[in-house]
């Protein structure tokens, strides 16, 4: 038997976190919004009860951040969705700006946590390596994205992500070569 005081609180916490976006973006997509949290909600409490529920609003929070200030920017600049946002930010050479800053956003994680843990312990070369391994992976998923139909970023986020990972694996470890610690 399912739970339904978790489902109604969700739902109604929901809707608060809703007013959160743009009014014109409220006005397209809340309704369907509501709809497949709903369902999502009601399954995950099906399934796993309030572990499921928790799940669901881990991934729906961390979601929710990331598309409540976009479509604020888009809001702002008068873009219909963050679809169209995205696809203008990658023809745009300042897209390169954003990798840099994100590269070195991502470098703060090591940083920070050697100030806490003794088990992190990157050297200058280190950062160096994976600041220009982030970097570059960011601007081929940009260059090879201008190249190909928007269907096909999602195979191009892939198949680069892929080969960011393997490389990573080869420099922390070797996996084939001898290139790792």
């Amino acid at each position: 038997m399912t739970n339904h005081v978790e489902t109604s609180f969700s739902e109604d916490l929901y809707d608060r976190l809703l007013n959160l976006y743009p009014r014109a973006f409220q006005q397209q997509f809340g309704e369907e919004m509501r709809f497949v949290f709903s369902e999502v909600l009601r399954e995950a409490e099906a399934a796993s009860g309030v572990w499921g529920v928790a799940v669901v609003w881990r991934r729906t929070l961390a979601d929710a951040l990331v598309s409540i200030i976009t479509q604020h920017l888009n809001d702002q600049e008068g873009h219909a969705t963050m679809k169209n946002h995205l696809a203008d930010l990658v023809m745009e050479n300042k897209v390169f700006g954003w990798i840099a800053l994100a590269t070195g956003l991502l470098l703060l994680i090591p940083l920070v946590a050697m100030q806490f843990n003794s088990g992190v312990n990157w050297s200058t070369g280190d950062f160096v390596v994976m600041g220009a391994l982030l970097f570059i992976t960011g601007s081929i998923f940009v260059l090879t994205a201008r190249r190909v139909d928007r269907a096909h970023w999602g195979l191009v986020a892939f198949v680069v992500a892929a080969g960011f990972l393997y490389l990573w694996a080869e420099l922390a470890v070797g996996v084939f070569l001898t290139w790792g610690s």
